[in-house]
């Protein structure tokens, strides 16, 4: 069994330690955070103990589930001999600071407070500063996904890009109309039904075949009358933006 240490109280770092606690490959044994009320919770809803400073942690492979401007810093302060893997999609691994054992355990997913994740369907890209550390941290991702494969710094950072035009910006659209609904008077609930088909269907076409909707039309009429209803400017520039973009893909044209 490898045992493991956890920095973060995080959503990540949440995910990893119950997925590590559901096998019997890997054992997150302590967790150390800054944020000492989330931190004790986690480590005791996984049977670990806390820890309240980076010294106390044994040495072994370190898990840093922190935000990306904290991973440099963080990485000062652990003793050279420790193994260290993090879980940023973006960070360059050759602009840290450099040690024996450097390496890169990235889950492509998005993570949220309560939400339950089955990581064995997650794919998780790995990247290491040494070939015997590299297989070290397969081991481990092995543990809790079927999914692992070598990504360097360069493929990270596009995967990660990626994610973001998939998650992060559809989910700020998504709200967005959640906003327009309460302003309109309308049930959210009625857009339940689209927004499952949405997701559903992508699993049968590509996102070029999936596209409907006025701008796939070339319905330049309704796409006047939709700007004249959006009073803010910021939803105006949004709609604008993506309109002219999906015209351009299927017509070479714009507003």
């Amino acid at each position: 069994m490898l045992t493991v240490n956890i920095i973060g109280s995080g959503n990540v770092a949440e995910q990893l330690a119950i997925a590590f606690q559901k096998t019997d490959k890997v054992n997150a044994s302590h967790i150390y955070s800054t944020n000492q009320s989330t931190g004790k919770a986690l480590a005791k809803n996984v049977n670990a103990q806390f820890v309240e400073k980076i010294d106390e942690l044994p040495t072994q492979l370190t898990i840093l589930c922190v935000p990306d401007d904290k991973i440099s810093g963080i990485l000062n302060e652990i003793p050279d001999n420790f193994p260290v893997v993090y879980t940023s999609g973006s960070v360059d691994l050759n602009q840290l600071p450099k040690r024996k054992d450097l390496g890169v355990f990235y889950p492509l997913q998005t993570f949220s407070k309560g939400r339950k994740i089955n990581l064995f369907e997650v794919p998780i890209f790995i990247e290491s500063n040494n070939d015997y550390f590299s297989s070290t941290i397969f081991d481990l991702a092995w543990s809790i996904s079927r999914k692992v494969e070598y990504a360097d710094s360069e493929k990270r950072k596009k995967l990660h890009l990626c994610a973001v035009f998939i998650n992060n910006f559809s989910n700020h659209i998504i709200y967005i109309a959640e906003e327009l609904s309460k302003k309109f008077n309308i049930d959210f609930e009625h857009f339940s039904p689209l927004l499952h088909e949405t997701i559903a269907k992508l699993s049968v076409y590509t996102a070029f075949d999936a596209q409907t909707g006025p701008a796939r039309r070339n319905d330049k009429k309704t796409i006047k009358e939709h700007l004249k209803m959006l009073e803010d400017d910021n939803y105006k520039s949004i709609y604008k933006t993506l309109t002219e973009s999906i015209l351009k893909t299927y017509h070479h044209d714009k507003l």
